[in-house]
């Protein structure tokens, strides 16, 4: 009977079989930036180890390796992103039937707080400077400082904003450019109603034009715009500078102020409702500071009250 030749399949081969099955899904490509770096490591301890074959992998060989990226770094974070990654090409290996199917298991990580604006930082980012005599990158971030807060919205997602995404009649905002690439439909609060509109005015920016962009109106690269916001901050003396710590605050007052977490999920455009849990579990104390109004107990002891003095009339 003629059987089926076994081959085993190399590292490489299958890595490049991996990256094409990855653009066949159309990932991005900082996806596919994300696995060639993130897969490095892992490959260079199999090399210096021996291994070329991936069949020869098991879950010891996945445990060294987590023991290795131990003691060349400490931080949890950084070694389960390199984790990932491996799971996923491995697990791959998996279902095409190339590696014997084990279970992959990420280290444990220590929760780090959020980092969050106050509100005297944000009363002292969004204090409107003089519109008539101030340059366009401080009235630019002015209004992109605004919009962050009001919105939650990425980074990324925010410089590729075009004016003609702006429907202000809609009262909303077609983010076309997200970390999952799927559009997302942003609502325009009143204060983003009252500013964008002048802005877009004053700068004479025409709908093909980007919402926020650079002095020369090209889109402007994300470093150069994450140190005009250091400066921005520093200028009004406020010492956090993080662009993604507006998303986080947004996400924060909207868990404080009742917001639900459904749609705060939708809001900020998360798959699932894990990162949601997060912001919940981290700003538990917040939540807890009026816990006292929505007590069941509380609220109906006053009855209960009266209901037992007036037993003590009969």
């Amino acid at each position: 009977m003629i059987k089926r030749t076994e081959t085993a399949k190399d590292i490489q081969s299958l890595y490049e079989e991996f990256q094409r099955a990855n653009q066949a899904k159309n990932l991005s490509e900082s996806s596919i930036s994300y696995y060639h770096w993130n897969l490095k490591p892992f490959f260079d301890y199999l090399s210096n180890s021996g291994i070329n074959d991936v069949d020869s992998i098991c879950s010891n060989t996945v445990n060294v390796y987590i023991l290795l990226l131990k003691q060349k770094c400490n931080n949890s974070v950084t070694i389960n992103t390199r984790l990932k990654a491996t799971r996923v090409f491995l697990y791959y290996c998996m279902r095409e039937g190339y590696l014997q199917p084990f279970k992959i298991h990420l280290i444990k990580q220590e929760e780090k707080v959020i980092e969050t604006y106050s509100d005297t930082d944000i009363q002292k980012l969004i204090a409107k400077p003089n519109l008539k005599k101030c340059s366009f990158v401080e009235y630019r971030n002015w209004v992109m400082i605004n919009y962050f807060i009001e919105t939650g919205n990425r980074l990324r997602s925010v410089l590729n904003i075009k004016v003609g995404d702006v429907k202000f009649e809609e009262h909303r905002v077609i983010v076309r450019v997200t970390k999952n690439r799927e559009p997302l439909i942003t609502p325009l609060t009143k204060t983003l109603l009252t500013i964008l509109p002048t802005y877009i005015q004053v700068w004479g920016l025409k709908d093909d034009s980007y919402l926020f962009p650079a002095v020369t109106g090209e889109r402007i690269n994300e470093n150069s715009l994450e140190q005009s916001i250091v400066r921005y901050n520093h200028k009004r003396g406020v010492k956090i500078t993080s662009i993604h710590a507006f998303r986080h605050t947004f996400a924060r007052n909207y868990i404080v102020t009742g917001g639900n977490a459904f749609k705060l999920q939708s809001l900020l455009g998360h798959k699932d409702l894990e990162m949601t849990r997060h912001y919940v579990h981290l700003f538990g104390v917040d939540l807890a500071s009026d816990i006292d109004e929505h007590s069941i107990i509380e609220r109906i002891k006053p009855v209960s009250n009266r209901l037992t003095k007036s037993k003590r009339h009969l």
